[in-house]
C-alpha cells in the first residue's frame, strides 16, 4: 500500500491542493521566462503547436521537458504495449476534473495533478508515429473549408500592402494573382489569424505579432516549410513592460485562435478524404 492510500481524506485533499498550487506557481513563474527572448518564445510556440495543450500545461512542460513531442500517461502507453524506461521522471501537468460551484455561485473547473511521459522516455517503441504530409493544394482547400471570410483573387498590380491581405472594411481577404501556392498558403494562414484577432479595440498593427505567432504554430502543426520567423525578433518589444497576467491572457488568446483554425483545417482535410473515398467507391461500382 502506498503512502497516498494510507492518508485520510482530509490529508489527501490537502496534499492534492498543495500539489496543484505548486504546479500553478510553476506555470506562473514560467510565463515571463517563455517570452524573455526570441529563442525561448520559439520553444514555447513549438511546444504549443505540437502538444495542443492549454497555455498553463504548455508552460509546465516547457519548464520540465522543453523537447517533448508526444505525451501520454502510463495507462495509455501500456495500452500500446509501450513502457517507461527505468529511472525516467514523469512530467507533471494539470488535468481538468469536475465542474464545481464556488461560494459566490460561480462555476469553475477543478484541476488534478497528473504525470505524463514523453515518447523519448518510452521503451519498446518499434513503430514511432510518422507525421502526416499534405499537398499545398489540399491545405489551401482545407483552410477555406467553411470559413466565414472567403478570399477574392485580384490582379498582381493591385495596390495591396501584401500579396494576401485582409481588408476589414470589405470583410474580404484579397489574394494577388501570380504568386506560388506556397506563398498563397502562408499568406492565407496569416490573414485568417488576422481575421480572428480583428476587433474595434485593436487595429491590425497592434495584433500583428499575435497573428504571426498563430500563423507560425499552424504552419508548424501541418509541417509547412519556409515558415516565417522574422516576427520572433519583435518578441522583446511586444512583451516589454507587460505584466505576467497580461502575457498569459495573450497566450490564451493565441491558443484559442490556433485551435479554431487548426480544427477547421483538420475538418477540411477529413472532408476531402471522405469525398475521395466516395468517388473511388462510385468508380468501383461503375466498373462492376
Amino acid at each position: 500500500m502506498n503512502e497516498e492510500n494510507k492518508m485520510s481524506k482530509a490529508d489527501f485533499a490537502k496534499m492534492m491542493q498543495e500539489r496543484r498550487k505548486a504546479l500553478f506557481d510553476m506555470a506562473n513563474d514560467q510565463v515571463e521566462k517563455a517570452v524573455e527572448s526570441s529563442q525561448q518564445y520559439k520553444i514555447y510556440l513549438d511546444l504549443q503547436s505540437r502538444l495542443g495543450y492549454t497555455p498553463t500545461n504548455t508552460l509546465l512542460v516547457m519548464k520540465q521537458n522543453p523537447k517533448a513531442t508526444l505525451l501520454k500517461d502510463i495507462v495509455h502507453w501500456r495500452e500500446e504495449q509501450k513502457y517507461i524506461k527505468k529511472g525516467e521522471k514523469g512530467i507533471q501537468i494539470l488535468e481538468p476534473g469536475n465542474e464545481y460551484v464556488t461560494k459566490n455561485g460561480n462555476r469553475k473547473i477543478s484541476y488534478n495533478p497528473k504525470y505524463v511521459f514523453d515518447i523519448s522516455q518510452i521503451s519498446g517503441l518499434n513503430n514511432p508515429p510518422t507525421p502526416a504530409t499534405y499537398e499545398t493544394s489540399e491545405l489551401v482547400s482545407a483552410l477555406l473549408y467553411r470559413a466565414d471570410v472567403q478570399p477574392e483573387v485580384v490582379t498582381d498590380d493591385s495596390k495591396l500592402p501584401s500579396k494576401v491581405y485582409f481588408d476589414p472594411e470589405s470583410n474580404k481577404i484579397y489574394v494577388k494573382a501570380g504568386q506560388t501556392q506556397s506563398e498563397m498558403l502562408h499568406g492565407l494562414i496569416r490573414e485568417y489569424c488576422v481575421v480572428e484577432f480583428s476587433n474595434k479595440d485593436r487595429d491590425r498593427q497592434q495584433t500583428m505579432f499575435l497573428s504571426e505567432s498563430c500563423a507560425y504554430m499552424i504552419s508548424n502543426k501541418f509541417g509547412l516549410e519556409n515558415r516565417n520567423t522574422l516576427f520572433l525578433n519583435d518578441c522583446n518589444e511586444h512583451f516589454f513592460s507587460k505584466e505576467p497576467k497580461e502575457i498569459k491572457k495573450e497566450l490564451e488568446q493565441m491558443k484559442k485562435v490556433f485551435s479554431k483554425i487548426s480544427n477547421r483545417v483538420e475538418q477540411g482535410l477529413y472532408a476531402q478524404q471522405e469525398q475521395t473515398k466516395q468517388k473511388n467507391k462510385e468508380v468501383g461500382d461503375h466498373v462492376r
